[in-house]
């Protein structure tokens, strides 16, 4: 039983570092402010990430990564046609941005954007993250006829658009760029 609980302690800092991490960033995310959301105690933090923050970063990305990963493949297993997938994968983004009240970002991309230039350990879980998402996205256009070479030009077009289109809604504190991203993506096809 006392594996479960810990186990469990150190699911909820990986939930509260990727929540913080999308309304407030790698930087801006404090490590008592993070056990505090997790309702764990302060010497949880340095149980489970023993090389402090810059470990507990890298785990978080590599968490939250692995999740929203499992969240493009969920909407590519509902929708077999991958530009109706990603139109609501869009969609669904402004659902969170609105709900938010546009506080809430892409996790990876905060991360990205505080640290990739001065930690080589966070910019490299950051990478792998994306580059699961582009196998996820590329392998649904793969699936619908597109040939290798179009789908990964394609899911690299995706994901920037997306990430792009969230910094954007973000800094307008409007759904108008995801909305009309959603729209072009739409059309996006690379089947021969």
């Amino acid at each position: 039983m006392k594996d479960r609980t810990i186990s469990d302690t150190k699911k909820r800092l990986l939930r509260a570092g990727e929540q913080l991490f999308r309304t407030r960033g790698y930087a801006g995310t404090g490590l008592k402010q993070l056990t505090q959301v997790a309702e764990a105690p302060w010497g949880s933090m340095y149980h489970f990430f023993p090389g402090g923050k810059e470990q507990l970063g890298v785990e978080v990305v590599s968490f939250a990564g692995e999740f929203y990963r499992a969240g493009w493949q969920t909407a590519f297993d509902r929708y077999p046609d991958p530009t109706e997938a990603i139109e609501r994968i869009f969609l669904a983004e402004v659902q969170v941005l609105e709900a938010s009240d546009y506080r809430n970002g892409c996790p990876i991309a905060s991360v990205t954007l505080d640290v990739a230039s001065t930690s080589e350990a966070l910019r490299t879980a950051c990478a792998s993250a994306f580059a699961g998402w582009l196998a996820t996205i590329e392998r649904a256009f793969c699936a619908s006829g597109a040939p290798q070479v179009d789908a990964a030009a394609l899911a690299g077009f995706v994901l920037s658009t997306l990430e792009g289109a969230i910094v954007l809604s973000r800094a307008a504190k409007s759904p108008e760029p995801l909305l009309q991203s959603a729209k072009l993506v739409r059309r996006v096809d690379a089947r021969p």
